[in-house]
């Protein structure tokens, strides 16, 4: 049993959100200083609203888009994500992986993504709902919990 669990961890990895989109993303905002005493820090309660954050790779290829409908510093090590919506394309150019989830949280500190209020991971054969999340941003790594639900399908766009 937990090697089957390690194994879905390892399977559901290469569909989530990679650290670069989401770092990226609040180096961008200015929440998260890409070194230490670098860029300003936001006082708490500070908002931003309606922010899209295209990626691209080195070759100017586009990767992924993360957008959010607020973002909300709670604390200098926490930062609430509201209507997080992920977007990562293939090599096509194509949307193929979408990634959801209504409430989430940022953790600055340890650079974890958590939820307990749903995320859901969206490719054409496959879908991974779960209630809860616990994200190492950096390595790519964590676990889905609190009814976790795996659907394949041989369908194809």
């Amino acid at each position: 049993m937990l090697r089957q669990a390690r194994s879905s961890v390892k399977l559901i990895e290469s569909f989530m959100l990679s650290p670069k989109p989401l770092t990226l993303l609040l180096i961008a905002t200015s929440l998260l200083p890409v070194s230490a005493g670098n860029g300003p820090e936001f006082p708490i309660g500070s908002v931003i609203q309606n922010f899209s954050l295209p990626q691209a790779d080195s070759n100017g290829r586009k990767t992924a888009i993360v957008h959010g409908k607020r973002a909300t510093v709670v604390s200098p090590n926490q930062l609430k994500i509201e209507d997080l919506n992920v977007e990562l394309f293939n090599s096509d150019g194509k949307v193929e992986t979408t990634i959801t989830a209504t409430r989430s949280d940022f953790w600055r500190k340890e650079n974890r993504l958590t939820t307990d209020t749903g995320i859901l991971v969206k490719r054409p054969t496959l879908m991974i709902s779960s209630n809860g999340i616990d994200w190492n941003v950096a390595d790519s790594s964590g676990t889905l919990y609190n009814r976790v639900r795996v659907v394949l399908s041989n369908s194809t766009p």
